[in-house]
């Protein structure tokens, strides 16, 4: 009798087996099941587990989601090459179509040039300074807020945003997981994100499926996808109830197991126990994907999701320089571009000074739009230099930033209409605006240098003005041989250059053109040392370098 139980249970297991499958290294990989038994709510009724397991040993767990009808889903996206199996449990024992589920799939080499399948999902480097690729290439954070694209972009439109960052060389763009602070309840497509209320309440498979399309787009175009405010998911939903957040985010992870996302449980928001919430459920789903905070734009709530656990890394809003809180139905002021320009100094170098040491990104500068180009005293503090979206940049990276994300109005909201100040050009007229393409020189100069190994040292710097807006930033690195200045609108800089080796080539680097020029009459292991910025110029770059072809 035992060997007749052994024959059946392998002949069970054989039958509940699925056909080996295949796929490359770190490309999307699912499968598909059909429950016969059916739920009267499958988005909260049924619990579908996964385990992944590599020949080597490696193991990863994971969830299943329900993706309407009788349909269940498991993805993941494998990090090395082999074989793995999958075996799934399921809550209810009895299903047979989900529990005890195995199989087996060969994964191969990726062949093509998409950086991120090539290179595999971001990871913290080994001095938690920055973002690497798996194999440890770095990983440059250029970002783009596309607030509202989930319920408010088709995918035409969707696609050729996509393709536009793309060109410019952004590699990643940040979504709101809800409505985005815009007045819609479904997308364009007519699906509302939610179902039902109360026990009956479910996530609308339809409307998810057109998130997912638009996330599996951007990774196939190189851009990574940070998804924010996984707590505040959009019309029909319970956002104050902690157990619900924490049910959704595990499912959405669930969804995008198999895809390059970064997920953030707020945007522009505070710590509360709702965002722990949000933040627990990614991680029950995920030991892969990373986890940050885009916090509001204050201080205090940075510092705040720095010390969480579960922030793989920091983020912080330096902002346009809000001088009222709109969340309490303050009376509006105008944006304060010293209040702007100032946090952009202080909140990365706070961030970069805070302990335990965390990769630092800035997730929101001040935005270009129609109303800070118009010179709208109502809404911009004048004189706004319209130089500061991509001097937030430059600023932030030279102050222990490792990544930053720019926006415009426009685009975050999809041209739709708003009251806050970034809104105003149409979708077309924002996508095409110059201070995006201000983003692909930054991203080329950036990527002409070894930029993870700059550290700030804006001490070095001797003629700097007490103006925020006109204060330079300074970055060198450990060994003194790289050194990169930003010149906001000033004529001249001048260094202590003690600490630097003889034998630094100057180049001068114009951030609105992407032109270089050679910076002439100075020398190293001087005290003090001058470069007068060409006269024509806004605003400039000063480069310090050994290598010649960063200055070629």
């Amino acid at each position: 009798m035992g060997n007749f139980a052994g024959y059946v249970a392998v002949i069970i297991g054989l039958l509940a087996a699925a056909p080996a499958s295949a796929t490359a290294v770190w490309a999307r990989w699912e499968h598909t099941f059909t429950s016969t038994a059916s739920y009267p709510n499958p988005y909260r009724d049924v619990t579908l587990r996964v385990t992944f397991t590599h020949t080597s040993g490696t193991a990863v767990s994971g969830y299943g989601f329900w993706d309407g009808g009788e349909t269940f889903k498991i993805r993941f996206l494998f990090p090395k090459t082999g074989k793995w199996t999958w075996k799934t449990s399921c809550s209810d024992i009895k299903n047979t179509d989900l529990n005890n589920q195995s199989g087996t799939v060969d994964v191969t080499a990726y062949k093509e040039t998409n950086p991120l399948y090539r290179n595999g999902y971001p990871v913290i480097s080994a001095n938690k300074r920055y973002l690497t690729y798996s194999n440890g290439e770095p990983f440059l954070w250029i970002g783009d807020t596309a607030w509202g694209a989930f319920i408010a972009a088709s995918q035409p439109s969707w696609e050729r945003y996509i393709q536009d960052r793309a060109a410019k060389r952004f590699t990643v763009t940040q979504l709101h997981a809800g409505r985005a602070w815009l007045r819609r309840a479904e997308d364009t497509d007519g699906n509302p994100p939610f179902l039902g209320e109360g026990a009956a309440l479910r996530w609308n498979p339809a409307y998810w499926q057109g998130a997912e399309r638009k996330v599996q787009y951007a990774n196939e175009a190189r851009l990574l996808v940070c998804l924010t405010a996984l707590r505040d998911v959009g019309p029909g939903f319970p956002i104050q109830d902690p157990a619900e957040v924490r049910l959704f985010a595990r499912n959405l992870a669930a969804r995008l197991m198999g895809n390059f996302v970064v997920f953030s449980p707020v945007a522009d928001d505070l710590p509360t126990d709702l965002a722990d919430a949000a933040a627990a459920g990614v991680r029950d789903a995920t030991s892969v994907h990373l986890i940050t905070a885009h916090p509001r734009f204050l201080w205090e709530p940075a510092i705040a999701f720095h010390a969480k656990p579960y922030t793989d890394f920091a983020g912080t809003q330096s902002g346009a320089g809000w001088t009222y809180e709109p969340y309490r139905k303050e009376k509006r002021k105008p944006f304060s571009p010293a209040l702007s320009a100032q946090y952009a100094f202080e909140f990365n170098l706070g961030l970069y000074n805070a302990r335990p040491i965390k990769p630092v990104l800035n997730l929101e500068g001040p935005y270009d739009s129609l109303r800070l180009q118009s010179e709208d005293a109502l809404h911009y503090g004048q004189p706004y230099p319209k130089r500061l979206p991509r001097s937030a940049a430059y600023v932030s990276f030279l102050s222990g930033a490792k990544g930053y994300t720019y926006g415009c109005g426009g685009i975050w909201n999809w041209g739709l209409p708003h009251a806050e100040s970034t809104a105003g050009w149409p979708f077309d007229v924002a996508l095409n605006q110059p201070s995006s393409t201000h983003m692909r020189y930054l991203a080329e100069f950036l990527s002409r240098i070894e930029w993870w190994r700059l550290e700030p040292a804006h001490a070095l710097i001797r003629n700097q003005p007490e103006e925020w807006t006109r204060r330079m930033a300074l970055a060198i690195s450990a060994s003194g041989d790289l050194a990169v200045a930003y010149l906001p609108e000033n004529s001249r800089i001048v260094i202590d250059l003690r600490a630097f080796p003889q034998g630094l080539q100057a180049v001068w680097f114009e951030p609105s053109t992407n032109r270089y020029l050679p910076a002439v009459g100075t020398q190293a292991n001087r005290a003090e040392s001058a470069w007068e910025k060409p006269s024509s110029w806004e605003d400039a770059v000063l480069l310090l370098t050994k290598s010649k072809e960063a200055i070629k």
